[in-house]
Parts: structure tokens; sequence; C-alpha cells
């Protein structure tokens, strides 16, 4: 498994110039632009739906209470389910709604996406901002949903093992000595484009491993008995 030398190893090659050995000047500073990259790795794939979605874990929600706190890390949800209670098993999807409370409109131009603040019921419909968890109907007790999403890896440590897969170590190597390379009076703007040119054939490639649901199937044709 990588670790985080790994990375400063590889930022060494990239830049004969740099000291990144235990012990030496630079490893605080390189393993900060090493942080650095890895979560403009994690910005990129957490616009990307199932995209290295493995993480899974469980809210609760509580009677009468409309929020939950958002899950601490999760930086992209791509799925919640009910849990029924007496199997412990997934009983069914929750549905994603684009907007939370009063903020729809009048009830009769948008009649299949309002929270009905009157009925209190298991939980069938979400909405988040990041940094809570909106729920429809009002929960009328405590519930369990399990959530399918993207947290964000612990930072890079000289030590530690690497979080991502090695097709992710020179990426993230290159990019953070891309950062270091950037002076006081630089324009860092270049960096985003050069962010997403070394990002993106990793990106690809870890999208075919998706955590995504079998696709349904395609009805094109009417039968008949």
């Amino acid at each position: 498994m990588a670790t985080g030398q790994t990375i400063l190893d590889l930022m060494e090659v990239f830049d004969r110039g740099l000291q990144l050995q235990s012990g030496e000047s630079g490893v605080t500073m390189g393993l900060r632009a090493a942080n650095a990259a890895q979560d403009y790795l994690e910005s990129l794939l957490a616009l990307q739906p199932n995209n290295f979605g493995s993480d899974v874990g469980t809210v609760t929600t509580a009677a009468s209470t409309e929020t939950t706190t958002f899950p601490t890390g999760l930086i992209r949800i791509d799925r919640l389910q009910y849990i029924d209670p007496d199997t412990s098993r997934p009983a069914w999807d929750l549905e994603w709604v684009g907007y939370t409370g009063d903020q729809y409109g009048p009830a009769s131009a948008y009649p299949s996406v309002q929270f009905d603040a009157s009925t209190t019921e298991k939980p069938a419909r979400y909405w988040t901002n990041g940094s809570n968890i909106y729920w429809d109907p009002l929960p009328n007790a405590t519930h369990t949903v399990r959530y399918y999403g993207f947290v964000a890896a612990s930072d890079i440590t000289a030590s530690g093992t690497f979080a991502y897969p090695d097709v992710a170590i020179s990426p993230v190597a290159e990019y953070a000595v891309k950062i270091l390379r950037i002076g006081k009076d630089d324009d860092a703007q270049p960096l985003s484009a050069v962010g997403i040119e070394l990002f993106t054939p990793c990106i690809e490639l870890l999208g075919r491993f998706n955590r995504d649901r079998a696709p349904g199937y395609d009805y094109r044709y009417d039968h008949t008995i």
C-alpha cells in the first residue's frame, strides 16, 4: 500500500530540488501541498455521482424534527434508503427533491415536490443543503436511514496509508509540485485547468468501478398477449 511518503518521493522525482525525506526541511510544506492536491481531486470526484462512492453509513431521524445534521466528512450523497427496523434491511429509496419547506411557491404549481408539514410519517423524500438533511414527511419517530456516497479522506501524512488507488498517486504528486511552484505574485487561476487535465484520466478510470445500481430495462416495443 502506498503511503504519504510514496507521494513525497514522487514529488522529488518531478522536482529534484525538493527535500522531502524524513527530517528534511521541505516535508511540512510538501505535505501541505499534497493535501491540497488530494482536496482538489476530491472536489472533482464529488461532482461525479457514484464515482468512488463506496462509503456507507447511517443517520437517524427524530420525532417531529424536520432535520438531521449532515454526516461529517460526507461530500456527496448518491443514495438514501429507509431501513426497516424489523429486518434491518433497506425498504425503499428516498426521493430527492430540489427545494425545501415553503420555498416551492403555491402547492398547485408544484404538487409532486411539496413538503407536507401537517403530516408525520416515515421519511420518503429529502433535501439537503450540506449542513442538514430535511425530511418529508415530518418523521413520526426515530428512524434509521442508510446513505451511500463519497466521504473525504483523512489528511495525508508521511507514514499514513494513502486513501486512493495507485492510479491517483502520480497526478496528486505532480499537482502538489505545481502548487509549490506558484510564487507570491503568480496567478493561481491556471492551476484549476492543470488540475482538471491531470486528474481527468484518473477520475475516468475510477468511474469504471462506480457503485451505481444495475441498469433498468429499456422498453422500446409494445408487447401483447
